[in-house]
């Protein structure tokens, strides 16, 4: 039991250590914002303002727009020679990651590239979206990946205020966004209901992610104030039961939410 222990710790200072120290890379502040960019090489001036952009769009809309921009700085880095997390490939998965503090952007990821070449605002709502997840990390509602019981609205929030956020600054035509989750997959006939997707699904990946959003972008429409998803946040974060937290925050019950989507999942993926 010793040993394996052992074994243990000296696996997660690694991972601590991989994160701290394994990172070369050139640093470049964010004006008016509070994030430090690590830039490795490879990252081309393009990515980099398009990450910029994403990050200070989104830092804005949280701070005016639901009273929740991050009070800590976070360090963001744009990976091109290593992975985002430990021991895994600059060529793989993830796109990103984010923690409280911490944010990571791989640049040679798949996902990454593919939107980059369809449209660099893309990209910019990657980074803000994973500013999401800075600040829901900071309110104290993130979860880690085995201990989610509102996945769908975990990552759906992150998906709706990134998209909400580059459109409402002028960067994003929010017409494109619903037909643009339908391309993801929205309306894809093997995705399960949404209540399905409280403790998992996002491994699914874009289908899943797509029917998050436009979940999300429901709910906000029903919400009774523009605050009221980073208000759900600021109780989950207090101790509070989601269940409980949804219904103070959004004025209706879970179930009730399900039950409302599914009657209008169909309309709301097919509309323009």
């Amino acid at each position: 039991m010793i040993a394996g222990a052992l074994v243990l710790l000296v696996v997660a200072a690694a991972s601590v250590a991989w994160k701290e120290l394994r990172f070369e890379a050139r640093r470049e502040a964010v004006a008016q914002a509070p994030f430090d960019l690590l830039i490795q090489p490879g990252v081309s001036e393009a990515e980099v303002a398009a990450v910029r952009d994403g990050l200070s769009v989104g830092f804005q809309y949280l701070n005016t727009q639901m009273d929740a921009g991050v009070r800590q700085r976070v360090q963001v880095r744009l990976a091109h020679q290593d992975g985002c997390e430990p021991f895994t490939s600059p060529a793989g998965p993830p796109t990103g990651w984010a923690d409280a503090r911490r944010l990571c952007l791989n640049t040679k990821a798949p996902g990454w590239r593919e939107q980059f070449a369809d449209d660099p605002a893309l990209a910019s709502i990657v980074a803000a979206h994973e500013h999401v997840h800075n600040a829901q990390a900071q309110l104290g509602c993130f979860a880690a990946r085995d201990e989610h019981e509102w996945l769908w609205l975990f990552e759906g929030m992150a998906e709706h205020l990134s998209f909400q956020a580059m459109s409402r600054a002028g960067r994003w035509p929010d017409a494109r966004t619903v037909p643009l989750m339908r391309e993801w997959g929205a309306a894809d006939p093997d995705l399960d209901q949404l209540r399905a997707y409280e403790n998992g699904g996002a491994v699914i990946g874009d289908a899943a992610y797509a029917l998050f959003h436009i979940a999300t972008r429901h709910l906000d429409a029903l919400a009774p104030k523009a605050s009221a998803m980073m208000d759900f946040c600021r109780s989950v974060g207090r101790g509070q039961p989601w269940h409980d937290a949804f219904e103070q925050a959004f004025g209706l019950t879970v179930d009730n939410f399900y039950a409302r989507f599914e009657q209008n999942r169909s309309q709301l993926i097919a509309q323009p």
